[in-house]
């Protein structure tokens, strides 16, 4: 034991300091080391006899030089205590006793957390003889703290980006841990919630239910459960929800705990319903993909169809139902896109129906869908072509061939914009813009029954007459060029134009099958031409046309002459008259004799 003149009187204090299994040392006034106990040797490896009489104690506790504690204490006494104040995290003036922790550096280079206090000892005149300086070792203690608050830290980092809502609820049944996706579903802080009743948060007529997965006491509490239907939560505004949930008993700290993880359904509701609906519109997309058909082959020059495009344009941006009336091929649908296009409705999707193309007893579960087991074959609920255009367009084609329960359940989407599925009761709200179009004089289907009268005059409310391709013969050549183009380079074939007769007899053509009826003489033409410009001699055998080219192409004046001849036989050549054959051929009778002169159409007399 190193003796020291200071406590020379006082061996039994100096022995029980060296002896106490807390590392201290002793300064006096001068701050040098008056004692250096036993366990300040162990926690510094540095030996009292080097260091007693010496100034060097401070190396031993911190990661730089600068004066201890115990140092700042002495100078205190003396008037400056900024530079306590600044160290010691717990310093009263006029105490002389303070308190600090901190890392420390060791002299072997160890790193240790310490915690430090450091008191005066005054004479019986009241002056600082001393100081003795305590250091405790709490590495360990600190390393766990740190480790428990970054496994803290990483779990709270997880629980706050789970999708779905974690509570935790203790024996009182109240709710202990309330994560960030909780927040968002039950919509308010965790704050609001950590401390509440689960109660508060669940449907009151599921609660009896729900109480049995977080009573302590129960069977049902016990097990971890899965409960994927029949409970509904409740939001902090009182709005209720169904939910999925999983329950987990456990303990932590002898206390029992059960942690909830939950998911709004809705919210899966709505996404299967949006993945359904997105599977529905790239089936629905993939088909126009493969539709020879697009907005860009709308090719004309005529005037009439100049008129047609103006009164799309005039009626596109309104939500006016349109009714193309037309024969077939006329290019109805491609005005129908025209409009959809042009309208405010265009981001959405434009949904077809060909209505001639289904069964009668299909086609309203086509437009409307089904539930399931709605009739044989419906193994599955189904959403129809109305569902699938919500916000968008739908595209009546042959309008005229839905039934009549159909045009009913039209008449009123058209109305109130709400159906029922087939073999469904729940009414389903849509907007839907509706473009229909027909080859069928409906105001004849009125007057014979099979077309609803109210229907007709709701969807005719904006009529657009498509023009037959004989009535804008300027379009034919420039239709005939554009589907040349498109087939040569869909067959890979070296066509740059078509030969001139070719070109006129086109012209004289009366065009039966309209524009479509076009598209495949150029197609069948582009495969059998071989030279560089496109053949159409060719297609004037009867086998190219099994509804239309049952005989050579004919001149215009050839086929008026037997027109004006066949009706002349029918009205056993009487001209003049209602039943006259001027009135069946919608011209005055004196013109039309005067195109029976040119035609040289005589009465035979034999």
């Amino acid at each position: 034991m190193i003796q020291t003149p200071l406590l020379a009187d006082n061996r039994f204090a100096e022995h029980l300091l060296q002896h106490t299994p807390v590392s201290t040392f002793v300064l006096d006034a001068q701050h040098q080391v008056m004692i250096w106990n036993k366990a300040c040797e162990q926690l510094t490896e540095l030996k009292a006899e080097t260091m007693v009489g010496t100034k060097q104690h401070w190396r031993g506790f911190y990661t730089e030089p600068r004066p201890c504690l115990a140092d700042l204490l002495l100078d205190s006494t003396l008037g400056n205590i900024s530079d306590l104040y600044e160290q010691a995290s717990a310093f009263s003036a006029g105490t002389d006793i303070c308190h600090t922790e901190n890392w420390c550096l060791m002299p072997d280079g160890r790193r240790l957390y310490l915690v430090i206090d450091a008191g005066a000892i005054r004479n019986a005149q009241g002056e600082v003889v001393a100081v003795v300086e305590t250091q405790r070792d709490r590495t360990e203690q600190r390393l766990m703290m740190q480790s428990l608050s970054e496994s803290e830290q990483r779990i709270s980092t997880i629980l706050g980006s789970a999708m779905d809502a974690i509570v935790t609820i203790g024996p009182q049944q109240t709710i202990t841990l309330f994560n960030a996706a909780a927040a968002r579903i039950f919509r308010c802080a965790a704050d609001f919630a950590i401390g509440q009743p689960i109660e508060r948060f669940v449907a009151p007529a599921c609660y009896p239910l729900f109480k049995q997965f977080i009573a302590f006491d129960s069977t049902a509490a016990k097990n971890q459960a899965w409960v994927p239907e029949g409970l509904s939560a409740r939001r902090a505004d009182g709005e209720e929800f169904p939910i999925e949930a999983t329950f987990s008993p456990l303990e932590a700290g002898g206390q029992k705990l059960c942690t909830i993880i939950l998911r709004d359904v809705n919210d899966r509701y709505l996404a299967e319903e949006k993945l359904q609906r997105l599977q529905e519109e790239k089936g629905y997309l993939q088909e126009v993909i493969n539709d020879d058909h697009n907005p860009g082959d709308f090719v004309s020059g005529s005037k009439e169809m100049r008129a047609v495009m103006a009164q799309v344009r005039r009626v596109a941006r309104t939500d006016t139902p349109v009714l193309l009336l037309g024969e077939t091929g006329t290019g109805k649908e491609l005005l129908a896109r025209a409009v959809h296009e042009s309208s405010d409705r265009s981001a959405a999707i434009l949904v077809k129906v060909n209505c001639a193309a289904l069964p009668a007893d299909l086609l309203e579960s086509e437009l409307f869908g089904h539930e399931k087991g709605a009739f044989t074959g419906a193994i599955q609920q189904r959403k129809g072509r109305f569902e699938l255009a919500d916000k968008g367009s739908l595209f009546l084609d042959e309008l005229g061939e839905l039934s009549l329960s159909a045009q009913a359940k039209l008449l009123r989407v058209l109305q109130e914009q709400e159906f029922e599925r087939v073999g469904g009761s729940e009414t389903l709200k849509v907007d839907v813009r509706v473009i229909a179009a027909t080859h069928r004089n409906l105001a004849e289907e009125v007057a014979a029954g099979r077309f609803r009268a109210d229907l007709y005059y709701r969807l005719n409310v904006f009529p657009i007459d498509v023009p037959p391709l004989r009535q804008r013969l300027v379009d034919i050549p420039l239709l005939a060029r554009f589907f040349l183009g498109k087939y040569a380079k869909k067959f890979a074939k070296p066509l740059t134009d078509i030969d001139p007769a070719g070109l006129e007899q086109l012209r004289q053509y009366q065009w039966p099958g309209n524009v479509r009826e076009l598209q495949n003489v150029i197609e069948r033409a582009v495969i059998l031409s071989s030279g560089p410009w496109l053949e159409i001699a060719p297609l004037v055998s009867p086998r190219v046309h099994a509804s239309a080219l049952v005989q050579p192409l004919r001149t215009l004046e050839a086929v008026e002459r037997e027109h004006i001849l066949r009706t002349l036989a029918a009205t056993d050549w009487v001209i003049s008259g209602s039943k006259g054959a001027a009135a069946i051929l919608a011209m005055n009778p004196n013109t039309l004799r005067s195109r029976m002169q040119k035609l040289g159409i005589v009465k035979s007399h034999g």
